[in-house]
């Protein structure tokens, strides 16, 4: 039998020898039973794999979000800035009169400025979990079932609801995201709650 010689001298191996008597190879027996796997080969389990992927990105916290969310808040400051150049969002305040003029324009720039941020983190997010503030502290948004690029779509809802989260506006912006993160096993908002996404190292 194939699996009873030396595979180097072709010398007859007794049973159960596990090195040739001529040349002292190794006698490496190949014949398995039918289905049978050889002992000790790896088992593929594509499950337990995408766990084990799953189990190293860590869900990310305030502090580094936020970092992010700060260079995301001045270039889109920046962008806002410029605009406003254009004299559209022109507010002019007569002290004398006590009056107040504002250009006609001011509500279309407005409503400019939501477009432009809304298309800033759907799109940017959509294409690769990332606005330029995550690119730069090495975050990403992916979704919590597999660890795997969020959509479009998801993006979008994320987006939406960053009104909600930016809750109370004026004196601590983005509190109430803050204590929904603090509160989440996963460090999810509102908006990652709701489009089932977890942010987590890129």
């Amino acid at each position: 039998m194939d699996e009873d010689k030396c595979a180097l001298c072709g010398t007859p191996a007794s049973p159960g020898a596990q090195y040739c008597m001529a040349c002292g190879e190794a006698i490496i027996r190949q014949k398995q039973a039918a289905g049978q796997q050889p002992e000790g080969a790896p088992t593929y389990a594509p499950s337990l794999e995408v766990e084990r992927a799953g189990a190293t990105l860590s869900c990310q916290g305030v502090s580094i979000r936020f970092v992010a969310q700060l260079v995301d808040v001045i270039i889109l400051g920046v962008v806002f800035w410029i605009l406003g150049f254009t004299g559209a969002g022109t507010i002019t305040v007569d002290a004398s009169a006590a009056q107040v003029s504002i250009s006609p324009f001011f509500g279309l720039l407005i409503v400019i400025d939501v477009i432009i941020a809304f298309l800033y983190f759907t799109l940017l997010e959509g294409r690769n979990g990332q606005t330029i503030g995550k690119m730069l502290v090495k975050i990403k948004v992916v979704k919590q079932t597999d660890n795997s690029s969020i959509s479009y779509g998801e993006a979008a809802v994320r987006t939406i609801l960053r009104i909600i989260d930016l809750i109370p506006f004026i004196f601590a912006p983005y509190l109430l995201a803050a204590v929904l993160i603090w509160s989440s096993e996963k460090k999810q908002r509102l908006g990652d709650r709701v489009a089932h996404t977890v942010v987590v190292q890129s």
